[in-house]
């Protein structure tokens, strides 16, 4: 089970003691952590943890390790392997704390782009229901296209085609260093193609949850006969949400509000708009049409 931020705290605490009052290793922990040892050491010994899916205590090495690694050459790979044990153990808010943190801190680090990209998902886990609070599911489209924005990829097949290229030159001429360098560029974009295929279908599940979100609500407020609230968010769906499959919905949606309202003009007006976008879905209609027609024929 993930462990709080509170009881991990608590536990770092205890270990602490643990260690002053000269604790027997089978009274803490049936491994005793190199608490005292060098940087490095107490990094290995938080990687032989992660590496055991022991993520509870790795969790409490690696934020020992934190602040005692900053401004070191290890300060990124700790926050990294922090924010993956957060991530690996459900703690996605946390997870999301330290990729973040890793991003300002270590900007140029290797581990960027991959940063980045499970910054994204940790929002994306944390993205509730259609029905509740939409917050993460912004974050996460948001987080999503930055990836793309920052991290962009050509079609895998010329791709495949450089990084065999510049393997072969490599292999003719072993020194070329800018060979050397066009390979692990090309081997480091060829590894982000998957994720930015998963950021793309991502974003576009989420863009559908939005859209839910905001007809729902839209419905919600027609059966109440809340008519203007209804609009409103029949609105947003038009405006914000063309690629979804609310899209339609919320046109026949505004088009019905409009008339329960007998605002007549801007029902014609809407219905016109929906018969231009899918006119070859005028049957879905063709009774809100009828109900025009009859009212200005009656005039």
């Amino acid at each position: 089970m993930p462990v709080s931020r509170f009881s991990t705290r608590s536990r770092i605490l205890i270990a602490g003691l643990c260690l002053a009052a000269g604790a027997t290793v089978s009274s803490c922990s049936s491994t005793q952590s190199p608490a005292a040892g060098e940087l490095t050491d107490r990094y290995t010994y938080a990687q032989t943890l992660v590496g055991k899916e022991d993520y509870d205590k790795a969790i409490i090495e690696l934020e020992a390790l934190m602040f005692d690694a900053r401004a070191t050459s290890l300060e990124d790979d700790v926050l990294f392997d922090l924010a993956e044990a957060y991530y690996e153990s459900e703690q996605y808010l946390l997870a999301a704390e330290i990729y973040r943190r890793l991003l300002e801190q270590t900007p140029g680090s290797t581990y960027a782009a991959d940063a980045q990209f499970k910054l994204a998902k940790s929002y994306e886990e944390l993205s509730f229901d259609f029905a509740r609070d939409q917050e993460y599911t912004k974050k996460a489209i948001r987080e999503f296209q930055l990836f793309l924005d920052m991290y962009p990829v050509r079609d895998p097949q010329q791709l495949t085609t450089d990084v065999e290229m510049y393997r072969e030159l490599v292999r003719l001429n072993p020194d070329n260093v800018v060979y050397q360098r066009q390979l692990a560029l090309a081997n480091a974009e060829y590894g982000r193609v998957e994720k930015a295929q998963e950021s793309v279908s991502s974003i576009i599940a989420l863009r559908e949850k939005l859209a839910h979100s905001s007809f729902s609500i839209a419905e919600q407020y027609r059966s109440l006969k809340r008519y203007r609230a209804s609009i409103m968010y029949y609105d947003e769906v038009l405006r914000y949400y063309p690629d979804t499959i609310y899209f339609e919905k919320a046109w026949v949606g505004k088009i019905e509000v409009l008339i329960k309202r007998e605002k007549w003009y801007e029902a014609k007006a809407v219905l016109d708009g929906y018969e231009q976008q899918f006119p070859q879905n005028l049957d879905r209609v063709s009774g809100y049409r009828e109900k025009v027609i009859e009212h200005f024929s009656n005039q």
